[in-house]
Formats: C-alpha cells, sequence, structure tokens
C-alpha cells in the first residue's frame, strides 16, 4: 500500500484519516493480532484488552503469552482453579482483573455455549467489561462500528477536538463519548479501533507527542491553539495513605513459610509472608525475628513501608496465622504480589 500524501489525509474525514495511518504504520504484529490481516479470536481479543488496562503492552506480551500457552482456550479458563488464574497474573497487579476474567468465562460457558458474546449489552454484562472493552471487542474481533473510550482514545480526542475538563469526570466522559459516536467508521471498524489506541500509544503521548507526523494534526484544535501540552486537563492527584507492615521472612532452607490473605484484605486471596501492624505483634508471634531491611512499596491508594524480619524455621516460634512451606521454584505457580519479588531479592542481595 503507498503512503497516502498530505493532501488525501487532510481532506479525509477524521475516522479515514486515522484508518489510512494505521494501514502504514500502525502495530499489527502483537500477540492477539493476526499476522495475515484475518479476524483474531476473540478469546485473545478480550484477555488483551483486559490485560491492556493499567498496564503497558511490553509488559503485557509476556504475560498473555504465557496465559494463552497454560490455558489455551476460553473454555480452559473457566475450568481452571482460581488460584491458577492468580498464579498467571502475578506481578500485573489490578488482581480483581483477573477473578472478573475468571468469572466471566464461567458465565460464558453456563449462558452462551462457551463463547463471548456478539452483543454489546450481553458483553457489558459480564464481569469486569465495561463499555470501552465491550466496543472493542465487538470492533475487533466482530467487525462491528462500536466506538471505544480507553485512556489512549481519550487523550486524542481530549487534544484533538479540544475538551476541556478532566477525561474521568461525567460531563467530560459524556462529551468524549459524544465525540466517539458522531465520529464512528463503518467501512473499517477494526482499523480505526486499533488505529485510535496506536496514535495515543505512539504519536499522541502524555508527554513529547510526536504532533508533526500525526494524520490528524492539521485539525487538532489542541495544536491549532500551542495548547497540546494542557490536555486532556490532569485530574486530582490521589492521596496516598502511608502504612507500616511488620512482616516476617521465614526461611526454611530453599522454603518460604506464606500466608493466603483474607478478602477483605489488601491483595484477597494471594500469598505473602505473615502480616502484623506492629514490631510488638511480630515478636510476639515470631520471637526469634532480626529486623533486617525495610522497603517502600507503593499502591494506587496506598504506601507501603514494609519492614522485614528474618527468622529461620528451625529457631523461629511462630505463633501466628498458620503459613505453608512454599519452595522458590513453587513461587511460580502461587499467586502472589510483585512486593514479595521485591523482598526475597532484597534478602538475597542483603
Amino acid at each position: 500500500m503507498s503512503k497516502p500524501s498530505l493532501t488525501d489525509l487532510s481532506s479525509a474525514s477524521f475516522s479515514r484519516r486515522i484508518v489510512r495511518w494505521y494501514h502504514q504504520h500502525g502495530r499489527k504484529h502483537l500477540p492477539w493480532q493476526t499476522a495475515d490481516g484475518t479476524v483474531p479470536n476473540p478469546y485473545h481479543v478480550w484477555l488483551s484488552e483486559i490485560m491492556l488496562q493499567q498496564t503497558q503492552v511490553v509488559k503485557v506480551i509476556e504475560y498473555f503469552d504465557r496465559f494463552v500457552a497454560a490455558l489455551p482456550t476460553l473454555n480452559d479458563l473457566a475450568a481452571a482453579d482460581e488460584q491458577q488464574v492468580l498464579a498467571l497474573w502475578s506481578g500485573l497487579g489490578y488482581y480483581n482483573r483477573a477473578r472478573n476474567l475468571h468469572k466471566a468465562a464461567q458465565q460464558c460457558v453456563a449462558n452462551h455455549q462457551g463463547q463471548l458474546p456478539q452483543a454489546l449489552d450481553q458483553l457489558m454484562a459480564l464481569p469486569g467489561i465495561g463499555r470501552s472493552t465491550a466496543a472493542a471487542i465487538m470492533s475487533l474481533a466482530y467487525g462491528e462500528p462500536e466506538p471505544i473510550m480507553d485512556g489512549n482514545v481519550k487523550r486524542v480526542f481530549s487534544r484533538h477536538f479540544l475538551v476541556s475538563g478532566e477525561p474521568n469526570q461525567a460531563s467530560t466522559l459524556k462529551q468524549l463519548w459524544s465525540l466517539a459516536e458522531k465520529h464512528k467508521e463503518h467501512q473499517e471498524p477494526a482499523a480505526y479501533t486499533q488505529g485510535l489506541m496506536d496514535l495515543g500509544a505512539t504519536l499522541c503521548t502524555r508527554s513529547q507527542p510526536n504532533c508533526p507526523v500525526c494524520p490528524v494534526v492539521n485539525s487538532c484544535e489542541a495544536q491549532r491553539l500551542g495548547v497540546v501540552a494542557d490536555y486532556p486537563q490532569k485530574k486530582n492527584k490521589v492521596v496516598q495513605k502511608e502504612v507500616d507492615w511488620f512482616v516476617a521472612l521465614i526461611l526454611d532452607d530453599d522454603k518460604i513459610g506464606l500466608c493466603q490473605r483474607q478478602g477483605d484484605e489488601i491483595w484477597p486471596n494471594l500469598w505473602f509472608l505473615p502480616t502484623f501492624a506492629n514490631e510488638q505483634g511480630l515478636l510476639a508471634a515470631v520471637p526469634d525475628g532480626q529486623h533486617r531491611f525495610s522497603l517502600t512499596h507503593k499502591l494506587t491508594h496506598r504506601i507501603l513501608q514494609i519492614h522485614v524480619y528474618v527468622a529461620a524455621k528451625s529457631t523461629a516460634t511462630h505463633k501466628g496465622p498458620n503459613v505453608n512451606w512454599v519452595s522458590r521454584a513453587e513461587l511460580h505457580d502461587t499467586p502472589h504480589p510483585k512486593a514479595l519479588n521485591h523482598i526475597l531479592k532484597q534478602h538475597d542481595n542483603h
């Protein structure tokens, strides 16, 4: 396909310019796409869309390949144990995404003959699938002209159409969705959807956007007014509460004592070190624990100051919750937060 001229791009509609740019410059070799441009597997599209929420493409690729190798079909996912699903997700964060993915697969088996529904409202009725994710599945997997509104698209639309207000506020979001509906692409919806996401990921980036080569630069209001850096408007900063955790790293040769966290705690149902609110509580349960180091682990609404106390199983008098002994090799199949990896790495280097 020959490269479209600037004149061609300028005279075409917004959606057609995105489509033409995508054919020339878009990403077409991601593992959930098909190299020959045929319709991708809906399960792969859905899984990638859920993983890409809050996570960059580079990291998702690694997890996607591992996940699909272990659970190659929607039915395999539905039949899997939740602990296996969480283990495959370990390190991606935002674990409710994995729990909802698992529940949605089970509902597809129970109610949709083991297939993802091909209707927007039925997709949105599944756990963890909102309007934009459902629309992405409809356009990318089923070729339907449904508009999406992920973070990249919000940025493109906010700048191009000069939409004021923080993108996730109800009034702003309503305006963005209205524009998305107005500029739907009926001829090549999948190329348009992927093109919008690629444009936001590669050119219309948060910082240092590459405006000169953007296919819609000539009609971009933020560019015309010289205010690209001011859009989209910033959201109010989340106030993160700082919390001190006192954790016991109890070692038995290559094995580590882990507890399964409860459903009402941070990282529900994941495996982590026995955790206490203060040093007194930890030493009451593990009298031989010795403080070795502390580290900071940041979450969306919490900053965890984790104080690590080390003890050997042979000397520890553990009076806290029951622990399971897990080897380093078994950690790969044990759902655990990334913080545990950081602790073990720092312990090894200490």
